[in-house]
């Protein structure tokens, strides 16, 4: 799904209606632009779950807001509100809920515009940095991922996150 996301040679643009976690984030992320409603959040809880970001937050998050910024991110699994999201550059845009479906169909309007294969390859070159960073780790976080889910650590925070929900 990442994949597509970033191969697919058009512009994506992520709506962001409520929290963003994990992978949530990652899948915004693997977008182009994204809009988000100004009461939602973006948090990261791997580390608290038993769980490692495996779909883009370990690659992209050091080029989009810095290697401090995304350590902080990624280890502290603290919740970043909408307008903190738009000040570090998770997103571009924060609006009222209200507003989210115009804000979404003006960007949408603006980038139907522009021409097809120029587009394409802006894009592709715009995916230069996050496309080798996404190639030479993917395969070692995927792979720990798979292994760590099978330890006593994992099942454990899995087993009290489940408790929680009861």
């Amino acid at each position: 799904m990442h994949d597509r996301l970033r191969e697919i040679g058009k512009p994506t643009v992520a709506r962001i209606q409520g929290i963003a976690v994990g992978g949530g984030n990652e899948l915004q992320m693997g977008c182009d632009l994204a809009i988000m409603v100004d009461d939602a959040f973006i948090r990261h809880v791997g580390p608290e779950h038993g769980s490692v970001p495996a779909g883009g937050a370990t690659q992209w998050l050091p080029i989009m807001v810095g290697d401090r910024r995304a350590r902080e991110i990624l280890m502290l699994c603290e919740e970043i509100p909408a307008k903190l999201a738009a000040e570090w550059g998770l997103v571009n845009y924060v609006v009222p809920r209200a507003e989210l479906d115009a804000k979404v169909d003006e960007l949408v309007e603006k980038l139907a515009a522009k021409l097809p294969q120029t587009m394409r390859y802006t894009k592709q070159q715009l995916n230069w940095w996050r496309d080798i960073s996404w190639h030479e780790t993917i395969g070692h976080a995927r792979d720990w991922l798979s292994l760590s889910m099978l330890n006593d650590e994992a099942k454990g925070a899995i087993q009290a996150f489940l408790d929680k929900k009861s």
